[in-house]
């Protein structure tokens, strides 16, 4: 069992994370891709939001080196934020942290598409955001863990201000 020195939250795409590390030097990301994904040698050049929407190789040590460097944040920043995704909730329970759902707004589908957009997606990544969004949140809702709803075109800064979280 971890013993809990932080907050980790996780939250779905365009909700506002990279602007919330920038901002905060009390919060970090740990960035799945960096640890599920093998990259090529012309991968590792490219920027992060294109990235997303290529095809790359997966770790083998993929997800237990994802939740070990969460663990390992934990113990250096009062805030980690982490990737949605059930295999990364079950994981963190079993490792007896505790992961707080920042759940997307589902009258949000344009304004997450505008973020998306703005950040560099390709059309693809805006179809997945069309497509996922309330299928991900109803998910989100599913899981056991504390939730925080994101208000209607609310950014996560903002939510966890409303929270009292930061």
């Amino acid at each position: 069992m971890t013993e809990q020195k932080s907050y980790v939250i996780s939250a779905w795409i365009c909700a506002g994370k990279t602007h919330l590390v920038k901002s905060n030097p009390n919060v970090i990301e740990v960035l799945s891709g960096d640890y599920k994904y093998l990259l090529t040698d012309e991968q590792k050049n490219m920027p992060q939001e294109a990235l997303k929407s290529t095809e790359r190789a997966i770790n083998p040590d993929w997800p237990g080196n994802y939740a070990d460097a969460v663990a390992e944040a934990m113990q250096k920043y009062p805030v980690v934020l982490v990737a949605p995704g059930k295999i990364i909730y079950d994981l963190l329970r079993e490792r007896g942290i505790d992961c707080i759902l920042a759940v997307p707004n589902t009258e949000s589908v344009e304004e997450y598409k505008r973020r998306s957009k703005e950040r560099g997606n390709n059309d693809e990544f805006l179809k997945r955001i069309e497509n996922s969004l309330k299928g991900d949140a109803a998910e989100m809702m599913a899981e056991p863990n504390k939730k925080i709803i994101l208000k209607k075109d609310e950014y996560l800064a903002d939510a966890l201000l409303r929270e009292g979280i930061i």
